[in-house]
């Protein structure tokens, strides 16, 4: 499905003013006018590049990711240029660099279709090797000393502000182990886009929506949890949800095997006939496979359920 309903200049507007909000105290009006900015302008210019190269490759939420990937990395990245006391001759230079950086990894790990956790990952790796790159190069330029540069590497506004979550929480005020799994949720899917959330929240059941709704409605969640008690929390809750998000191989093939059943191979053959061989070749593997042989997925997990839903659509139209 191709990008349709991203605007660029909306998104990246929106974007602006999230950065705003999170700006530190410690900056100027002049500084953080800079950062949303530069927020800003990375935003729109890789929404634009999207729309005009790859339009029909990805779809709006795609799309959404890779341009909130770019806008969070150039807003953290800008906060460590001035912490760390460098010359602001060289800042617009260095977040070019990191933002471009960051485009890349982001759309190589889109096109390849990394899981979530992977392809922050990587970008989080292609950002940092790109900064710390512009670092040597100043190096190299005698415009910063080689006894600076772990003071200057050593900034991270990222992992600032998983440490800073203003008030307690304590048994005292129910904050047992549930409630804080609830409020770590909460604090989590926050920074997420909208369709995510509800995605999220729709493979749990009803009592942990209903909780977890009622802490995204909370004001300044991020200033009311202790980061010593809710960081651990955070670390697994980033597995569970993709975990949760991803479709489980088991799941799929049970699905398939229903399907074989129901309508029987001959149906699922027919409607699979001019199918990529990739395809085909899952389909036959999975209707034949016995204990001995037991079936390999080569495919995405992502890719089988699409075909399963397809294949589904189609049966029961034919069965109506």
């Amino acid at each position: 499905m191709p990008i349709n309903e991203l605007n660029s200049k909306d998104f990246a507007q929106t974007l602006a003013k999230q950065a705003m909000e999170y700006v530190p105290q410690e900056f100027n009006e002049e500084q953080k006018g800079y950062i949303t900015k530069k927020v800003y302008e990375f935003s729109l210019i890789t929404g634009e590049h999207l729309l005009k190269q790859y339009k029909d490759k990805f779809d709006d939420n795609q799309a959404v990711v890779i341009v909130q990937f770019i806008g969070e990395w150039t807003f953290h990245k800008a906060i460590d240029v001035m912490r760390a006391g460098l010359d602001r001759q060289h800042w617009d230079q260095i977040l070019q660099q990191v933002a471009f950086a960051a485009l890349k990894s982001a759309l190589h790990a889109n096109m390849e279709k990394f899981e979530d956790a992977k392809t922050a990952a990587f970008i989080e790796y292609s950002v940092k090797t790109a900064y710390e790159e512009c670092i040597n190069q100043l190096i190299k330029a005698n415009a910063l000393t080689e006894d600076k540069k772990q003071e200057v590497l050593s900034q991270s506004n990222v992992d600032k502000m998983a440490e800073e979550s203003g008030i307690n929480v304590t048994s005292s005020e129910g904050g047992d182990e549930k409630s804080l799994k609830y409020l770590a949720t909460a604090l989590l899917l926050k920074k997420m886009p909208e369709e995510r959330i509800e995605k999220i929240l729709g493979k749990m059941d009803e009592v942990q929506q209903k909780k977890i709704r009622s802490c995204l409605q909370i004001e300044d969640l991020e200033k009311k949890l202790d980061a010593s008690i809710i960081n651990n929390y955070i670390k697994d809750l980033n597995k569970n949800i993709i975990s949760i998000a991803k479709p489980k191989t088991g799941e799929l093939i049970k699905a398939f095997k229903n399907l074989q059943t129901r309508y029987g191979e001959e149906e699922i053959i027919n409607l699979t006939l001019y199918e990529r061989s990739k395809i085909q070749k899952f389909l036959s593997d999975c209707m034949f496979e016995t204990e001995k042989s037991p079936l390999k997925l080569e495919l995405s997990p992502y890719i089988v359920k699409i075909l399963y839903n397809h294949l589904r659509n189609k049966l029961a139209a034919m069965e109506a």
